[in-house]
């Protein structure tokens, strides 16, 4: 286009002004506005778009001018191809194509995005027009390719950009053409890959050559260079998705040059990324064996060249991302490894030993010895991998390096390497990976988690290994601290760090030291280790601290050995840790550090009660009187450390086995609690009494030794959680029957099952809890306004929610929400530890409070829950039980704020739920749920509707995150997610037990039930999991769900709510909606309960869940599925649905008939939903199908399937001919015409 027509170059004039104003720093908001919008009208509209595109994408002028002038001449063959003259196309595409011959600078001096730009214009045509009307393109390309280094590295490109879009990320409009295109790519795969290899070799002997000629920084061999670099670039884009024979094609020469070029510095970081993609390759077992060919001898030996040598040089971002890209090759590699090594039964030795194992695992040593904590984190993932494989952990060329690798990880668990500390190697590497230190501490619990998860695995294989590492560096670190004693030790002290580094690697070991079959380490040796642990006396508490997990850890061998008599020396070392007390200090002036230490042994005991009960058994006696006597002593223990040891001891007591001894233990217990509870229960017979009991009616008083009210506080703080710590620990054998009519568990004359084991601790229990109910009635009653103008002016926020639930519910430690009453310092969380540090903050009477009133009411419904499945029917059979849960745990609700709400559902109604005997069903489920399903019908609606107006209006965005809105947002979709989890255990049933049921409740984010989307209940079972069809169809009512929708009280809003929830703007509440609509809706269309409006609004629901969360993939799934199994169950009986989908805009009738037709039609018995159906109804609803916000508004691009390609097939012999005829039919095909291509591997 040498004479441009005079009206293009007038507009192209035109839009370089507009361009440049654009680019103008100092040109107005309104002047830049106004070019924008000139240039897209012009895209847009204008019939010169591609004749000013490429006016404007000539070399002379500058490269905005020129990147916008391609864009012209993209956007016009994207959306106005289809509507162009065929000399129109023929004209962009000639110019095109000169372009990219003479149209750029020289190959080193042309800007990157120019290249892409014009690769991009290329691909576009390509999509259109190639194969069928672009025969002769790979020949034009090949030859524009002799031109020089430039255009090379354009040809390069535009096969990166077309492989990427048509293959890699598949983002091709017509399905159609990118079959064409993938068939023609295929059958010209060979031609291709060895175009790359000869452009590789060819262009890496003239860059060595160029290099010894003395011109190590000469144009040419800079030029040459780059272009092998693109080649492998390119490379990058086939090798993933390509058949494995040309990637293996001339014995697998494409691999022999990625892996010497591992070792040039040039091209190292290119080939490892092409050797990445190979090594993480998909498919069948066949296709990825030939991989393991990277094992033999010159090829392995480059890998671990590569390896040392770039671990060897300095720190610098290029040598690291490098040794980045090697470790995820190694464990990439080593993926694929531990898929293919398997059981050969023609080997004689029984097992595939790929050849050069142990060079492998010299690299990977090489990676796990590296300063980087990141990639020793990389490559851990591989020995985890290596550690749990049956074939490769019996290996003795593997476990020889198991040894190695205990010693180059142990040392990564002490914490270190903080990269604002710079203080040792691993801190430089940080600083490379991390922006602050609160990331990479993030990275440091998981990464420490990872390995120890490892350690684990590796007693399991070599136990003797990891138990001798752990042996020798316990003793070594005892005798450093015999020689370091008196020194100060605060929580960055190395001596700290290394000991509680140690005691986790000591736990993780010790704790697999059972479950191995490889061995164990002789008993000897581990009491030795823990009779030196006992004999080991500092005063330091964070070193006792940590000194007590080792001794728990070694507590194992004590179980081994039970007549060893070491079991007086632990106990007496625990309870002397218990009652530490510095000089000087007091119960009331203990360091945080002191505090922390008792409390650990005291928690030490309960989880040695846990796990070795029997152990503690005949040492019973005298660990109850030791309590007893610290109990005596009121300076001596906090009521805390007092309950938890009275847990101890109720964990050991259910071992008695013997009803009456365990319930007298009990009561024993429980009488101070008890005596304290039934005393002060008057005050909570009325908000106001239990106000004034508690101070909130008085103003703060500071300091806390002068709040009288004070000790009525920590006395009800403490009856409450004794009484709880009773309900959790105390435990009866309902699974073995024997044993509970021996023990006199079952009452004399009834027949012993799990249902009548009766509960030792019920007789003292249940008459607890009346006052406990009070209590919860009159915190209900807190929230009237009359009685919250009741409240102290100091106190006023006092029933606000606590700092580290809003942490906690709006994204975990570090959410940025900012409040004056914070309660958490702004210091490091470790500096708390240091005796030596100052206290950096100190709670006013306002946090204590809140602290107080959110311990109380939570424990109250911590007691409500564990109750059903720790007490039993007993619990059930309370005369008025519903009546008094609704007087005051379901009163004054409309008042109570949402984070007051949730323990109803979470703590309190699921296990509730979940443990009631069917017998009670009727007279206690069922008024409750009365009661509260059609309030929360309500409020959740409501609550939603207000929800969706702020996201409407804009009240709640992305970037204020600690606003109010959001917390209540987060709130309710918390609230709305739990309460359609009891909807679950109500309707469906729950397949947890007991301790699935006590555990419901107890963490504060509790993670989304794994049992959602499997079938449960009177179900079929699990022979559908994974499949959204079989899991709605096999999933069937309990029977208390079938008694819930059966009564008036509750159908209505237990339906209500699960449709509603369907289209409710958050995707889990909708996938755990969409579980429960199919099985409800399928049983209320059997019982007759649905009219002709309740089906409308059913089918309806389901197509407004599509249009709600259609655009994620799994929601999609089984809201198709879900709306296949209403339509399937609702259209016989209600003809009208039909109406719901010819509201659709376009509704396709003929799909709708299709689809009556497939439900219509007999179905053989047995056979399961068919997948058609699904089909059909996906292409009914695709108008109203949700799509992603990025999607809304995109302009769609328009693509014309071209004539589909004629292939010519090889003729099949017919199995009569001999063997002459074969031999001439082959003969014969060699002088036909035309090649046959192969099929597209499709």
């Amino acid at each position: 286009m040498d004479q441009p027509h005079p009206e293009v170059a007038e507009i192209s004039a035109q839009l370089v002004t507009a361009i440049e104003i654009t680019m103008n720093p100092y040109a107005d908001q309104q002047r830049r506005l106004s070019a924008y919008e000139a240039c897209e009208r012009f895209k847009e509209s204008s019939p010169l778009c591609a004749q000013c595109g490429l006016y404007l994408a000539r070399k002379e002028n500058s490269h905005i001018i020129r990147h916008f002038g391609l864009q012209l001449m993209e956007h016009c063959i994207k959306y106005k191809w289809n509507s162009i003259s065929q000399a129109e196309k023929i004209f962009i595409k000639e110019n095109a194509m000169r372009l990219l011959e003479r149209g750029t600078e020289p190959l080193l001096q042309e800007q990157a995005h120019i290249k892409d730009a014009l690769s991009r214009v290329i691909v576009e045509m390509i999509k259109r027009e190639w194969p069928q009307q672009w025969p002769g393109l790979l020949q034009e390309l090949n030859a524009i390719c002799h031109i020089g280094e430039s255009q090379t590295e354009l040809v390069l490109l535009v096969f990166l950009r077309l492989v990427e879009d048509v293959a890699v990320l598949q983002t091709l409009e017509s399905n159609q053409r990118r079959k064409d295109i993938c068939q023609a790519l295929t059958s010209s795969m060979g031609e291709i890959f060895a175009f790359f290899l000869s452009l590789i070799e060819d262009r890496c002997k003239r860059f060595w050559e160029a290099l010894s000629a003395g011109e190590p920084q000469s144009q040419e061999a800079a030029a040459h260079a780059r272009v092998v670099q693109v080649v492998l670039l390119t490379l990058t884009g086939f090798v993933e998705w390509v058949s494995i024979v040309h990637i293996m094609a001339q014995d697998g020469k494409l691999l022999e040059i990625l892996c010497a070029l591992l070792d040039k510095e040039n091209f190292q970081s290119n080939a490892a990324e092409c050797l990445l993609q190979i090594v993480n390759r998909k498919g069948r077992a066949e296709e990825r064996k030939p991989l393991l060919t990277l094992f033999n001898e010159s090829r392995m030996t480059c890998i671990f060249r590569a390896s040392v040598s770039a671990s060897s040089k300095p720190l610098s971002e290029p040598h690291y991302l490098f040794l980045k890209r090697m470790t995820q090759v190694l464990t990439g590699l080593g993926t694929q490894l531990c898929t293919l090594w398997s059981k050969d039964p023609t080997s004689n030795s029984g097992m595939i030993l790929p050849p050069n194992f142990s060079i492998y695992l010299e690299s990977m040593i090489t990676f796990t010895n590296h300063p980087s904590l990141v990639l020793a984190h990389l490559v851990n993932s591989l020995w985890g991998s290596f550690l749990r494989h049956d074939i490769i952990s019996r290996d003795p060329q593997f476990l020889a390096f198991v040894p190695r690798w205990v010693e180059a990880t142990a040392p990564r668990i002490i914490k270190g390497g903080f990269p604002s500390k710079m203080d040792s190697p691993c801190a430089a590497w940080s600083s490379l990976e991390f922006d602050s230190d609160e990331e990479f501490a993030t990275f440091f619990h998981r990464c420490r988690t990872d390995f120890l998860d490892a350690f684990r695995n590796a007693t399991m294989v070599a136990p003797l290994v990891t138990f001798t590492y752990v042996e020798n560096w316990l003793t070594m670190r005892l005798q450093r601290s015999v020689e370091q004693r008196g020194e100060p030790c605060t929580s960055h002290s190395l001596a700290y760090l290394e000991w509680d580094a140690l005691s986790q690697v000591l736990d993780s070991v010790l704790g697999k030291i059972l479950n191995t079959e490889r061995g164990r380490p002789p008993v000897e040796l581990g009491l030795r280790l823990l009779e030196m642990c006992l004999a080991f006396e500092t005063d330091d508490p964070l070193i006792l601290s940590t000194l007590l997990s080792c001794i728990s850890a070694l507590f194992v061998f004590l179980s081994m050995a039970p007549g060893s008599g070491l079991l007086p020396r632990v106990l007496d070392k625990i309870f002397a840790a218990l009652i530490l007390s510095p000089p000087g200090q007091t119960k009331e002036s203990r360091s945080r550090a002191v505090k922390n230490v008792r409390r650990h042994a005291a928690s030490l005991m309960v989880k040695i009660a846990q796990k070795y009960p029997l152990l503690l058994l005949p040492a019973f006696e005298h660990i109850a009187n030791t309590v007893e006597g610290l109990g005596r002593d009121p300076g001596q223990l906090s009521k805390l450390e007092r309950v938890t040891l009275q847990e101890a001891l109720l964990l050991v007591s259910n071992h008695f086995w013997d009803y009456g001894r365990q319930s007298a233990f009990i009561a024993s217990v429980i009488r101070p609690a008890a005596e304290q509870w039934m005393a002060v229960a008057d005050a909570f017979s009325s908000p106001l009494s239990f106000m004034t009991f508690v101070g909130l009616d008085r103003p703060p008083v500071e300091p806390s030794s002068d709040d009288v009210n004070g000790q009525n506080r920590a006395n009800l703080l403490f009856c409450v959680s004794l009484i709880l710590a009773v309900v959790k620990r105390s435990a009866r054998p309902e699974d073995d029957p024997d044993r509970a009519r021996r023990g006199g568990f079952v009452a004399p004359g009834e027949e012993s099952t799990s249902a009548t084991v009766r509960s030792p601790a019920a007789p003292h229990v249940l008459p607890l809890l009346p006052p406990v109910l009070s209590l919860l009635g009159a915190f209900n009653a807190m929230w009237l306004p009359e009685v919250r103008a009741h409240l102290s002016e100091g106190y006023a926020a006092a029933h606000a929610m606590l700092e580290v639930d809003k942490g906690n519910l709006l994204g975990g430690v570090g959410t940025p929400y900012s409040s004056q009453n914070s309660m958490l310092p702004p210091s490091s969380p470790d500096d708390s530890l240091d005796p030596a540090s100052p206290r950096p903050y100190r709670q006013t009477p306002l946090d204590r409070m809140q602290h107080f009133l959110s311990s109380v009411h939570d424990n109250c419904y911590h007691i409500l829950g564990a109750a059903g499945p720790s007490l039993g029917r007993d619990l059930y059979r309370l005369p008025n039980l519903a009546s008094s849960l609704i007087s005051t745990v379901f009163s004054n609700l409309e008042v109570i704020p949402d984070y007051r709400l949730r323990p109803i559902s979470r703590v309190f109604l699921k296990p509730f739920v979940c443990s009631c005997p069917s017998s009670s069903y009727e007279d206690v489920l069922l008024p409750l749920l009365a009661r509260y399903c059609p309030y929360m019908y309500m409020r959740l609606s409501e609550k939603w509707q207000y929800i969706t107006q702020l996201y409407e209006s804009g009240g709640i965005d992305n970037e204020n995150t600690d606003t109010q809105e959001v917390l209540d947002d987060m709130l309710n979709r918390h609230l709305t997610r739990e309460y359609l989890d009891v909807l679950k255990v109500v309707l469906v049933g729950s397949s947890g037990g007991m301790a699935d049921a006590i555990g419901a409740g107890n963490d504060a984010m509790e993670q989304d039930d794994p049992g959602w989307g499997r079938p449960s209940g009177r179900g079929t079972g699990g022979s559908g999991a994974g499949n959204p069809l079989s899991s709605l169809q096999n999933e069937l009512l309990s029977d208390l769900g079938l008694l819930v929708l059966r009564s008036d009280a509750t159908r209505h809003a237990v339906t209500l709510v699960v449709l509603r929830a369907l289209s409710w703007p958050d995707t889990i509440v909708s996938l755990k909606a969409t579980f429960l609509a199919g099985p409800l809706i399928r049983q209320l269309a059997g019982d007759g309960s649905l009219d002709n409006a309740w089906a409308l609004h059913a089918m309806d629901s389901v197509l407004g869940g599509l249009q709600a969360h259609g655009h994620h993939e799994t929601n999609q799934s089984f809201l198709l599925a879900l709306g296949v199994l209403v339509y399937e169950v609702l259209r016989p009986a209600f003809p009208g649905v039909v109406e719901v989908f010819k509201k659709i805009p376009n509704c396709n009738v003929q799909e709708l008939q299709k689809l009556d037709e497939k439900i219509f039609a007999p179905v053989p018995k047995g056979t399961k939903m068919d997948k058609v159906k699904k089909e059909i109804f996906k292409r009914l609803t695709s108008q109203i199908i949700g799509r992603n916000l990025s999607q809304l508004f995109k302009k769609e691009v328009s693509m014309t399937n071209l004539p589909p390609m004629c292939i010519i097939k090889a003729p099949k012999l017919m199995p009569v001919l001999d063997d002459m005829l074969n031999e001439s039919a082959v003969l014969c095909s060699l002088f036909n015409e035309e090649k046959p291509k192969p099929e597209p591997s499709q």
